[in-house]
Protein backbone atom coordinates (compact mmCIF):
# COMPACT_ATOMS: atom_id res chain seq x y z
CA UNK A 1 0.00 0.00 0.00
CA UNK A 2 2.89 2.28 0.53
CA UNK A 3 3.66 2.24 -3.17
CA UNK A 4 0.35 3.97 -3.85
CA UNK A 5 1.18 7.00 -1.68
CA UNK A 6 3.30 8.74 -4.38
CA UNK A 7 0.74 8.35 -7.14
CA UNK A 8 -0.39 11.44 -9.01
CA UNK A 9 -2.94 11.78 -11.76
CA UNK A 10 -1.46 11.53 -15.25
CA UNK A 11 -1.02 14.91 -16.92
CA UNK A 12 -1.45 15.36 -20.64
CA UNK A 13 1.14 17.40 -22.55
CA UNK A 14 0.26 20.92 -23.67
CA UNK A 15 -2.27 21.17 -26.50
CA UNK A 16 -2.92 17.41 -26.40
CA UNK A 17 -6.69 17.71 -26.64
CA UNK A 18 -6.67 20.20 -29.53
CA UNK A 19 -4.29 17.95 -31.48
CA UNK A 20 -6.46 14.93 -30.72
CA UNK A 21 -9.61 16.72 -31.90
CA UNK A 22 -7.80 17.84 -35.06
CA UNK A 23 -6.81 14.28 -35.88
CA UNK A 24 -10.33 13.00 -35.27
CA UNK A 25 -11.85 15.50 -37.74
CA UNK A 26 -12.46 14.01 -41.18
CA UNK A 27 -9.96 15.27 -43.73
CA UNK A 28 -11.21 17.42 -46.60
CA UNK A 29 -11.19 15.55 -49.89
CA UNK A 30 -8.67 17.00 -52.33
CA UNK A 31 -10.29 18.61 -55.32
CA UNK A 32 -9.04 17.58 -58.71
CA UNK A 33 -8.80 20.00 -61.54
CA UNK A 34 -11.56 19.71 -64.13
CA UNK A 35 -8.99 18.91 -66.81
CA UNK A 36 -7.65 15.88 -64.92
CA UNK A 37 -11.00 14.12 -64.57
CA UNK A 38 -11.14 10.84 -66.52
CA UNK A 39 -14.38 11.72 -68.31
CA UNK A 40 -12.91 14.96 -69.68
CA UNK A 41 -9.62 13.31 -70.70
CA UNK A 42 -11.44 10.48 -72.46
CA UNK A 43 -13.72 12.90 -74.31
CA UNK A 44 -10.82 15.13 -75.40
CA UNK A 45 -8.72 12.22 -76.64
CA UNK A 46 -11.69 10.72 -78.49
CA UNK A 47 -12.35 14.07 -80.17
CA UNK A 48 -8.71 14.34 -81.27
CA UNK A 49 -8.78 10.81 -82.63
CA UNK A 50 -11.94 11.51 -84.64
CA UNK A 51 -10.46 14.72 -86.07
CA UNK A 52 -7.28 12.88 -87.08
CA UNK A 53 -9.18 10.04 -88.75
CA UNK A 54 -11.42 12.54 -90.56
CA UNK A 55 -8.41 14.50 -91.82
CA UNK A 56 -6.70 11.32 -93.02
CA UNK A 57 -9.76 10.27 -95.01
CA UNK A 58 -10.17 13.72 -96.58
CA UNK A 59 -6.50 13.83 -97.55
CA UNK A 60 -6.89 10.43 -99.18
CA UNK A 61 -9.79 11.69 -101.35
CA UNK A 62 -7.69 14.26 -103.21
CA UNK A 63 -7.52 13.27 -106.87
CA UNK A 64 -4.19 11.82 -107.90
CA UNK A 65 -2.96 12.82 -111.30
CA UNK A 66 -0.41 11.08 -113.48
CA UNK A 67 2.91 13.01 -113.41
CA UNK A 68 3.17 12.89 -117.22
CA UNK A 69 -0.32 14.34 -117.65
CA UNK A 70 0.45 16.98 -115.06
CA UNK A 71 3.61 17.95 -116.97
CA UNK A 72 1.73 18.22 -120.26
CA UNK A 73 -0.93 20.36 -118.63
CA UNK A 74 1.66 22.70 -117.12
CA UNK A 75 3.58 22.90 -120.36
CA UNK A 76 0.49 24.18 -122.15
CA UNK A 77 -0.16 26.98 -119.67
CA UNK A 78 2.25 29.78 -118.81
CA UNK A 79 4.10 29.60 -115.51
CA UNK A 80 2.15 31.15 -112.68
CA UNK A 81 1.50 30.71 -109.02
CA UNK A 82 -1.38 28.38 -109.80
CA UNK A 83 0.78 26.08 -111.90
CA UNK A 84 3.40 26.04 -109.15
CA UNK A 85 0.84 25.08 -106.52
CA UNK A 86 -0.59 22.35 -108.74
CA UNK A 87 2.90 20.95 -109.42
CA UNK A 88 3.69 20.58 -105.74
CA UNK A 89 0.19 19.71 -104.47
CA UNK A 90 -0.01 22.94 -102.52
CA UNK A 91 -3.54 23.83 -103.53
CA UNK A 92 -5.67 25.10 -100.73
CA UNK A 93 -8.69 22.88 -100.97
CA UNK A 94 -11.49 23.31 -98.49
CA UNK A 95 -12.14 20.52 -96.03
CA UNK A 96 -15.87 20.93 -96.59
CA UNK A 97 -15.79 20.25 -100.33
Amino acid sequence: MRSLEGMQPAAAPDFFYTRLQGKMQPAEPQRRSFILRPAFVTTALSFLLIVNVFSLFTMDRTPKQDPAARYQQEKATPASIESFTRAYDMHSGSVYE
